[in-house]
């Protein structure tokens, strides 16, 4: 497997102009390239079973995730 050589860009996450990764795509849906330090977020947040914040819950948790973030675990 051959990684892919970082580019110069704008993170889609803090819109920063950085160096540039692609995200995994088991990550579900989230912003695509990402600077190094929103990239660790994502990954330590995947690792974790966990979220970034509310819009990444919001997008790949499932109704029970987003209940229990909400105070209402069922």
């Amino acid at each position: 497997m051959t990684a892919t050589p970082p580019a110069e860009g704008r993170c889609a996450h803090c819109d920063q102009p950085r160096i540039v990764f692609p995200t995994k795509p088991e990550w579900g849906q989230v912003p695509s390239p990402m600077c190094t330090s929103d990239w660790q977020l994502f990954a330590e947040a995947r690792d974790n079973n966990t979220f970034v914040d509310w819009n990444d819950a919001f997008l790949n948790g499932t109704d029970d995730q987003l209940a229990a973030g909400l105070g209402g675990a069922t």
